[in-house]
């Protein structure tokens, strides 16, 4: 047989791809630590942790319910009916699990409010919603569920992390590595979907397996990214990943491997090229296995207050504060100054003037500050803004940007010393029309979990729950969504998340 590197074998891979790695870690190290640990052993903070995060997923898919995007994917996976396993949220009908965790994944990011990891990915949504479907088609109770998310999300970030995305561009700042995929959210949902079927170590390393060989892999990111940056094309409506498709993908191959299917157990062993399917430039091994079960990865996960690349919520924030502390309006200011670091992603974001349709505003930081100074409230309302209003493009001209090459130096030592930026250095300076300069700066947005002042705590959640679902569910129905979430270790059966939705 050919090894990977092209030579002959003798059947034995492992000499050939581990040859240099004493005592590779294993798959079935991943796959045991989903498998085998109980809700009891998972710390308080975690738990915390995990719960607002599904509340915080529940809440950016539901308001995104109200979109062509969902109609479209309900014609696809809901109208054409199935077994009544799982309720859509905000829709209230019943499906298959799979659907619905398809739907609900792929809705999630669709406004640019979902979690962040390490301000570099948006991966909770495969674990989220295919444990609250699968949790609902089992009767699981919420303590299984807290499990199988906490879980399964510190497997889908391991792998994530673990692959290279940030690499320094040689002139003091950071770039994207030239090629990057995201199939690799398989993983964790698959994860999640087999600690809720009670599956064994040995069968979910198959199910990974499974799900490397049927997620979505690489496409050209870049050229896709480009129809998000001109007015001469329409936004692809998946963004940068299909994470519904990806979500189902590691859902079913659990469901296969649970039925007997038999597939590769040894797909994340140390010393595996499986990150070359994903286009990535390397992997970082011991970044995914290294203090399995003592690091966790979801209290690092940023919560989003608004709906738009978190590279930019530090600016946002300080337009939200300057303009609520000083009663500035948009008709007071001449114009706004964003100091951003020298990083390729901030500067498409600031250097992006206008976005003429909803799924644009992501990268157009220009039009965020706008949303923000003329008052209009972060959440669905800036999805349905009119684009073409006079005052959002003529806020949106006001603001400017500089690069401080001075704080490439933080970004890369970051990189160097914790694999990942915590601070992200910004400063917004606003000249009013009577020649008042206003300005300030910060190193981290809300929502950050890395200071007191920033971390989200359930008052907050709630909040933030209340301001997008208005008008999408009824107030009860918010208060009965924020308690259950926020006791979840308490019931005795997710089926009741369903019974908020049903009509």
């Amino acid at each position: 047989m050919m090894t990977y590197d092209g030579a002959v074998s003798d059947g034995t891979i492992a000499e050939s791809v581990f040859s240099n790695i004493a005592e590779p870690r294993k798959t079935s190290d991943l796959a045991g630590f989903v498998t085998d640990t109980m809700f009891e052993d998972i710390p308080a903070d975690v738990a915390a942790a995990t719960k607002r995060l599904i509340l915080d997923e529940i809440v950016v898919t539901a308001a995104a319910m109200d979109t062509p995007m969902a109609r479209a994917l309900l014609r696809l996976k809901a109208d054409r009916g199935g077994k009544a396993e799982a309720t859509l949220i905000a829709d209230g009908r019943k499906v298959p699990a799979a659907s619905a965790a398809y739907i609900h994944a792929q809705l999630a990011n669709l406004l640019d409010a979902d979690e962040t990891m390490h301000n570099r990915m948006h991966t909770l949504s495969a674990n989220v919603m295919a444990g609250l479907a699968v949790a609902e088609m089992t009767n699981a109770s919420g303590r299984d569920l807290i499990a199988s998310v906490a879980t399964g999300y510190d497997i889908t970030s391991r792998i994530g992390v673990s692959l290279t995305q940030y690499v320094p561009d040689g002139k003091g700042g950071m770039i994207f590595a030239p090629l990057f995929g995201w199939g690799w959210m398989s993983f964790g949902a698959a994860a999640t979907t087999a600690r809720l079927l009670g599956l064994d170590r040995r069968q979910l390393a198959s199910a990974f397996g499974q799900a490397f060989v049927t997620t979505p892999v690489y496409f050209d990111v870049s050229k896709n990214n480009l129809r998000l940056l001109g007015e001469d094309r329409q936004a692809s409506w998946h963004k940068y990943q299909m994470s519904g498709a990806m979500t189902e993908a590691g859902l079913n191959a659990a469901l296969l491997t649970s039925y007997g299917w038999v597939a590769q157990e040894d797909i994340l062993d140390e010393g595996s090229d499986f990150w070359k399917s994903f286009a990535v430039g390397g992997c970082d091994w011991d970044t995914m296995y290294n203090d399995l079960g003592k690091r966790w990865y979801i209290t690092e996960t940023s919560i989003k207050p608004y709906p738009f690349c978190r590279f930019g919520h530090a600016a946002l924030d300080i337009m939200t504060s300057i303009r609520d502390r000083h009663s500035v309006n948009a008709d007071d200011i001449e114009d706004v100054t964003v100091r951003i670091v020298p990083h390729e992603l901030a500067e498409m974001l600031i250097s992006t003037p206008t976005a003429d349709e909803p799924l644009k505003l992501m990268v157009s930081q220009p039009t965020a500050m706008a949303l923000v100074a003329l008052g209009v409230t972060p959440g669905p309302k800036w999805f349905s803004a009119n684009y073409s209003d006079s005052k959002i493009h003529e806020f949106a001209g006001k603001v400017r940007y500089e690069t401080n090459h001075e704080w490439g130096a933080d970004l890369i030592g970051q990189m160097d010393n914790e694999g990942f930026f915590k601070r992200l250095p910004t400063e917004v300076i606003v000249r009013t029309k009577n020649g008042t300069e206003l300005r300030e700066s910060r190193d981290y947005a809300r929502g950050d979990p890395w200071s007191k002042e920033t971390i989200y705590d359930d008052a907050q959640i709630a909040e933030k729950a209340h301001q997008y679902l208005e008008g999408i569910i009824s107030k009860d129905s918010i208060d009965d969504l924020i308690d259950m979430t926020i006791n979840l270790e308490k019931s005795e059966n997710i089926r009741e998340f369903g019974k908020i939705f049903q009509k």
